[in-house]
């Protein structure tokens, strides 16, 4: 139960009285209750007695509890009924080993026997923040409170020593100034819980008690240099906001002012007009900076604003308690050490994503420079191919016009009016050669500058297939070979002058690689679609390259014993077929000749 409000108190500015001197008290009691912020007294100079009289209808045992840590002096003094004055002492001075032993909080037994009052006096002083709320517990219970106080700081300081441990060694690892300044804040936080909970001077530096206060703030210190340089680091804000990170590294800077005027100021006042204002504006800049970097997308700035909304959350709780403004609460004391933990995590899960993050746009970007490298290398074997292709073009141009220039020349010895059919035909087939490989080059241009959109129309074959007919029927008896066009009153949907020049293709090449025999151009109907076929008995296609026949420039074995062509000609009719949508097919055997096919679209299909 809580004796707050039954409290009087007054401040001894004489640090003389005694209750037990038979003096009476030099200032004027007051009540606890009447007071604006009730047991919150600031920062005072002179020690602050209380006194209450307690009075129980049996025999008990209660443990008088100060829930305030940071004091410095503890002072108990119990007047019985017909009994000389008792007194204990607890706190961090050099009488705590020989009175009573300092816990977590300042407390001490009380027995009380039946239908008996007891005048208790405390004497509180301390350098820091007063404030004194009481309770009383019953031992059983007190106890119970105690271990899971204890476990939550063992728990708390187990979870920051695995923290620690794991960022230290990444931070030998990977080299990482983020995870350097992780350390030294995580370490200061440490300090700083040691030191606001009792858990060091009760367990650590027991005999050191008094100084507790000068660690606190040397702690909180340290900790505002490192989480200034931790925030410029983490969230890279020299990329974000240049202005941001010198303000980050100049508070930084202050901080370190902060830390020297411990060597010749009080602790207590280095913490309330120093470490205090400069507190509330590390806080602000951390946040300003969080959403800098958030707005920036910077890899984890999420988790580093949920972890330090947790502690700005737990400041203002403790702020409020201080002021008197919320009723004192276990939790409200170990808010902060609940908020430092969970922000230890959440910062220790960003250093670990933002490493994640930084990889794999690592990774994409090495990704994205080895494509670049093998699109140059293709831009680099393209531009060497279409150097090889100019130089192809323009030795098999060469041949023909030496062919009419040596027809023209003999035409000319003659002087005669007879005209030579023999340089008739040579002038002829060299025309023929030269316009077909400029026919071929000019489709080759318009379908590499991809403006090519045929215009689709319904048509009939036969028209087609007749001056087909009439360009390849002499080219065929020059070559000795039978040719035969089957005729076809079939209409298709398609664009006649790029589906003749793909038959016109199939059937050239037929021609060029067909050293005797014959060739044949048939139409088919089947399943909704003319089946174009051209046969013919050439040396047939090896299997091992009817996959790679339709790519440009590509001539295969059997044209090694001819130097005419380009290798534009299936090439052609592989893009005009996939601009038509007509399917194109090939069977070959080795020996025998080889059918090539195309799948047009009728108009009124069967």
């Amino acid at each position: 139960m809580s004796l707050s409000e039954e409290l009087e108190y007054f401040v001894d500015e004489t640090g003389q009285w005694q209750p037990d001197s038979g003096e009476p008290a030099p200032g004027k009691w007051l009540r606890l209750r009447d007071r604006a912020g009730k047991g919150n007294f600031g920062f005072l100079k002179h020690p602050v007695w209380f006194r209450v009289v307690l009075r129980s209808p049996t025999m008990s045992e209660w443990v008088w509890v100060v829930s305030t840590p940071q004091l410095e002096w503890v002072t108990w003094v119990q007047q019985r009924s017909g009994k000389p004055h008792e007194r204990s002492e607890a706190g961090l001075g050099p009488l705590q080993e020989q009175r009573v032993p300092l816990q977590r909080l300042p407390t001490a037994g009380l027995m009380m026997a039946a239908n008996e009052s007891v005048l208790v006096h405390m004497r509180v002083q301390s350098s820091g923040l007063m404030q004194v709320p009481v309770d009383l517990w019953e031992p059983s219970v007190w106890q119970e409170r105690e271990r899971r106080s204890h476990a939550l700081l063992g728990a708390y300081f187990g979870l920051l020593g695995a923290l620690l441990a794991y960022n230290g060694f990444l931070a030998l690892r990977l080299r990482d100034q983020a995870y350097g300044y992780y350390l030294g804040f995580g370490l200061s936080m440490g300090v700083f819980q040691l030191s606001s909970t009792g858990f060091g001077p009760s367990f650590l530096w027991a005999q050191q008690a008094l100084s507790t206060y000068l660690f606190l703030g040397i702690a909180t210190t340290v900790f505002g240099i490192f989480s200034m340089l931790f925030t410029d680091s983490f969230l890279r804000m020299s990329r974000v906001s240049r202005r941001m990170s010198l303000v980050l590294r100049w508070t930084a800077v202050g901080w370190v002012v902060v830390l020297l005027t411990h060597l010749w100021l009080p602790a207590h006042t280095v913490m309330s007009w120093l470490s205090l204002p400069f507190g509330l504006l590390t806080i602000t800049l951390i946040m300003v900076a969080g959403v800098k970097g958030y707005k920036a997308s910077t890899p984890a700035a999420g988790y580093f604003l949920l972890g330090w909304t947790g502690i700005v959350l737990a400041v203002l709780l403790r702020a409020l308690l201080r002021m008197g403004l919320l009723p004192p609460h276990p939790l409200l004391y170990d808010g902060m050490l609940i908020a430092s933990a969970i922000e230890m995590v959440l910062l220790s899960l960003a250093l670990a994503d933002r490493i994640m993050t930084e990889r794999r746009a690592r990774a994409e970007a090495d990704v994205q420079r080895a494509r670049e490298q093998v699109a140059r290398e293709e831009a680099q074997r393209a531009l060497q191919e279409k150097s090889r292709f100019m130089a192809a073009v323009t030795h098999d141009l060469q041949q023909p016009i030496y062919a009419l220039s040596l027809a023209t020349e003999s035409m000319a010895l003659r002087r005669s009016d007879v005209v030579s059919t023999e340089a008739l035909n040579q002038m002829q087939s060299a025309v023929f050669a030269a316009d077909e490989l400029l026919s071929s080059l000019a489709m080759q241009v318009r379908l590499d500058r991809d403006d090519l959109r045929p215009d689709m129309e319904a048509f009939s074959v036969q028209d087609m297939l007749e001056r087909i007919d009439a360009l390849f029927a002499t080219r065929a008896q020059k070559h000795g070979l039978r040719w035969r066009v089957l005729p076809s009153l079939c209409e298709v949907r398609s664009n006649p002058l790029l589906l003749e020049r793909m038959v016109c293709n199939l059937v050239s090449n037929a021609m060029r690689y067909t050293p005797e025999g014959g060739v044949m151009l048939s139409c088919r109907v089947r399943s909704g679609h003319l089946l174009i076929q051209v046969w013919d008995t050439g040396p047939g296609i090896p299997v091992h390259e009817q996959s790679t026949i339709f790519e440009a420039h590509y001539r295969g074995s059997a044209a090694q014993s001819h130097d005419r062509g380009l290798g534009l000609g299936l090439s052609i009719v592989s893009r005009c077929a996939a601009l038509l949508d007509v399917r194109v097919g090939l069977k070959s055997v080795p020996g025998r000749g080889s059918c090539f096919a195309l799948w047009v679209p009728l108009v009124t299909p069967p």
